[in-house]
């Protein structure tokens, strides 16, 4: 997998926004999680964490950005996203600060796909920026709770699909 597919995957789903969320259009899920298990961020492929309790990723390997709530809950239901929204820094001088947002595409406990879909697309953009000049850096970095986000994100909206 090139560098460059982290941001043609974030373009292309930017591009198909409309027609993805509209259900004219098929999402592909496998794609998304090719490249966040490809980030190398997380300690297990993407897939692994649906079915873990927040208790369990908590103590293994959360960097503490998400809100969890229901610790014996599994992470499949939680309602936080961690929403990558910046960066700056000196690549040359090893120096990248990624900034966060908390997103909640459950607001009033009904989903809502767009913020999912603004937590994907944005946060991939962003990602990919950085991983296209600084990838070593990038895995140093990036949020674990950013890049788990990306999966609980593309699992909502496979589901929902």
């Amino acid at each position: 997998m090139e560098k460059l597919d982290t941001m043609m995957l974030a373009d292309d789903l930017a591009l198909s926004q409309d027609k993805i969320l509209s259900g004219e259009q098929n999402f592909d899920a496998e794609k998304v999680y090719q490249i966040i298990d490809h980030l190398g961020v997380l300690n297990n492929p993407i897939k692994d964490y649906f079915d873990m309790t927040e208790e369990q990723y908590y103590e293994a390997e959360s960097d503490h950005k998400l809100t969890l709530l229901n610790l014996s809950d599994k992470l499949a239901n939680l309602h936080d996203r961690i929403l990558t929204n910046h960066v700056d820094g000196f690549v040359d001088k090893d120096e990248i600060n990624l900034t966060y947002n908390h997103e909640d595409p459950y607001e009033d406990d009904l989903y809502n796909p767009e913020v999912d879909y603004h937590v994907l697309t944005y946060s991939l953009k962003i990602i990919g920026a950085v991983e296209s000049i600084a990838a070593k850096d990038l895995q140093e970095v990036l949020s674990k709770d950013a890049v788990l986000s990306l999966g609980l994100a593309t699992y909502a909206l496979a589901k929902n699909a």
